[in-house]
């Protein structure tokens, strides 16, 4: 997302700033509630659109200077908070020319049912079905980043004035990245910074599908993805946000990495999601007490997730998960049978993983836990 090394988060407390997150339990408040705290972290997201108009006009990779010089020269913006700014800008222009090739890849392995689409052992359980398919995700989603960003340095090889206005922004960016003290500092390239971005938002989709299984939702196809699908302006709201508070709350929700992983996967214990609504209204809403306002050092401006500015690229994550989940059958319980010779009539799932595969019994022990909003 924003890169760079998250250190020196600074936390604001959400009482004293009169922000009350603790009564916002409603249904809907998550972007409310979210844009509050960003205020009360005295941070603002900057008007991407006059700076990409900009940047398409002039083909000029410097035109965020020229708008922060304008639209805020009275307000003092670290180097690194710059930095941040055009690293995501380069990312924000240059992803428009990936989000289509990218749909074609993910069209190309669900027709020849490769990559995350390949079958998977019957007997293994749905907790290690997700953790297959988010890696088996994530891995073709990077393979299409190498070739995308291959093709990008072949159009924009040339030092003469190209043709291709993403060949010469890419040019650029690979000058702006290598030259960057924030970036080098963090050892991060505009290939490095798009996958782990890219990546996160892929994980974030996951995560709605899990928490989706594990609340114990059982739907027919067409009904499960249109439920998801509704839920979708959830995942687009956080990532819209800054790198601290997206990170905060990854952390709170205990999705924050522990390992090489974007995102933790979500499991029966908890999630971030919270089942709301009834029949063609139903859907999963973020919850709120994962909401803590938090800068990175003094940073004032903030982009949120270049995918975010890029017209129907969280759309094209998210289809791409719901079909993969689809196609391994995610979207229905296991069904209980009855163990032969058991005089107390216990049921075991057909995958021998009652524990593990969730179902209804698990989503009552969930149901019966305290709520996790405040």
């Amino acid at each position: 997302m924003d890169g760079g090394v998250v250190s020196g988060l600074n936390s604001t407390d959400p009482m004293s700033s009169g922000l009350g997150l603790e009564t916002e339990a409603h249904t809907g408040s998550f972007a409310r509630a979210y844009q509050e705290a960003h205020a009360a972290a005295g941070i603002q997201r900057l008007a991407v659109t006059p700076v990409l108009e900009m940047m398409d006009m002039a083909g000029d990779p410097d035109a965020l200077d020229a708008y922060l010089a304008r639209a805020h020269a009275d307000l003092p913006l670290s180097s690194d908070n710059v930095d941040r700014l055009k690293g995501n800008m380069h990312l924000v222009f240059l992803f428009r020319d990936f989000r289509r090739p990218l749909a074609r890849a993910m069209e190309r392995m669900k027709d020849t049912g490769s990559g995350p689409f390949a079958a998977l052992p019957t007997w293994m359980s749905a907790h290690h079905r997700f953790g297959l398919l988010r890696t088996a995700g994530c891995l073709g989603l990077n393979k299409e980043l190498d070739d995308w960003i291959a093709d990008l340095e072949a159009r924009g090889a040339p030092e003469a004035p190209i043709a291709c206005p993403f060949g010469r922004m890419a040019r650029a960016a690979r000058r702006f990245f290598a030259g960057s003290a924030l970036y080098k500092r963090a050892d991060h390239s505009v290939l490095s910074i798009a996958k782990t971005g890219s990546n996160t938002a892929l994980h974030v989709c996951w995560s709605l599908v899990e928490a989706a299984y594990y609340l114990g939702v059982d739907l027919p196809p067409a009904e499960w993805r249109a439920m998801l699908w509704r839920s979708r302006k959830e995942i687009a709201t956080l990532a819209s946000g800054s790198l601290g508070m997206i990170v905060t709350f990854l952390e709170a929700a205990h999705l924050h990495p522990h390992g090489d992983s974007a995102v933790n996967p979500t499991t029966h214990e908890g999630s971030p999601f919270r089942l709301v609504g009834e029949g063609a209204d139903r859907r999963l809403d973020l919850r709120l007490d994962g909401i803590t306002p938090m800068t990175t050092g003094h940073d004032r401006l903030f982009t949120g997730c270049p995918a975010f500015h890029v017209g129907g690229m969280i759309d094209t994550y998210l289809s791409w998960v719901l079909d993969i989940a689809l196609h391994h059958g995610l979207n229905r319980q296991p069904a209980a049978a009855p163990v032969l010779g058991s005089m107390l009539g216990a049921t075991v799932s057909p995958l021998g993983q009652a524990p593990l595969g969730a179902g209804r019994a698990m989503v009552q022990q969930v149901a019966a836990g305290p709520a996790r909003d405040p």
